[in-house]
């Protein structure tokens, strides 16, 4: 009788226990290599985020200021100061983190130039 219910009890580890055991394995492995990508994903994004702020920021120091409290901060300065943040935004992101923003949000030039539009909102209020 022992020996029965140690050969059931062998047969139902090998056929059950191992699989599952194997597929939990699968499954852990999965849910980690999905936590590492969002983490990656989040720390590229707050990379491009804080680019895009600074350079509104630096923009704005370094040229609107002064045009606003001369009065000469027109559209044609508008568009410049656009174009500067713009610029300084793609000459500081990585490659990687263009690659990340392409993938997950489209076209580059309009999600950076969303973000400025978006940085000027926050600056503003």
């Amino acid at each position: 009788m022992n020996e029965l219910l140690l050969n059931i009890l062998s047969v139902v580890v090998t056929a059950v226990i191992i699989p599952l055991i194997s597929l939990l394995g699968t499954k852990l492995y999965q849910l980690i290599n999905s936590k590492i990508k969002d983490q990656k994903g989040a720390t590229l994004i707050k990379k491009a985020t804080d680019i895009v702020l600074n350079a509104v920021r630096s923009v704005f120091q370094t040229y609107v200021e002064s045009l606003k409290k001369s009065g000469g901060f027109d559209s044609a300065a508008q568009a410049k100061a656009f174009n500067m943040a713009k610029t300084i935004i793609v000459s500081q992101l990585t490659e990687d983190v263009k690659a990340y923003l392409a993938e997950n949000y489209g076209d580059l030039e309009e999600w950076i130039s969303t973000q400025i539009e978006a940085s000027i909102n926050i600056l503003k209020n």
